[in-house]
């Protein structure tokens, strides 16, 4: 009773860094991401710190905490970076993967598998988002937009 992974992936014509610098900035996925309104961390972003979201899906707004799980800049790992954090309470996990690739970069944004919703979740799903097939399609759609964002902002 849960929903697939999505994932949406882009070569952007920039370097590693130049795309961490737009993934890593927390505050700034508001304007890249259609469904993010805020993301406030708590503290300086590393493993296990958390961010405040509030999110919108038309008239429907609601509130998430999520909890960094990984948090590797890229001179940890020949230019590779990554960036993932768990969102409460639908027990998901986003991320946003940098790669090195000949003449720029490959960043791949995925979503967990959301594995057995709690009732309140398959709830608000239905009543406010439509349900989560149709949230779901938005998501993947979002997560495209976020993707060309982050391009657009990195090959600057």
């Amino acid at each position: 009773m849960g929903q697939p992974p999505l994932a949406a992936s882009v070569e952007i014509a920039a370097s590693p860094s130049e795309v961490w610098a737009a993934v890593s900035d927390l505050r700034a996925m508001c304007r890249r991401s259609p469904e993010l309104i805020a993301a406030w961390p708590i503290g300086k972003p590393a493993i296990e710190s958390r961010v405040i979201n509030i999110n919108r899906r038309k008239a429907f707004i609601w509130p998430t905490l999520s909890r960094i799980t990984r948090w590797k800049d890229l001179a940890h790992d020949d230019g590779r970076g990554a960036l993932a954090f768990h969102v409460v309470p639908t027990d998901v996990e986003w991320s946003y993967d940098i790669e090195p690739i000949p003449g720029g970069t490959l960043l791949t944004e995925r979503r967990s598998a959301l594995v057995n919703p709690s009732l309140v979740i398959r709830l608000v799903s239905k009543l406010a988002m439509g349900g989560a097939d149709n949230h779901d399609v938005e998501l993947l759609d979002g997560m495209h937009r976020t993707l060309a964002a982050i391009k657009s902002q990195s090959e600057r």
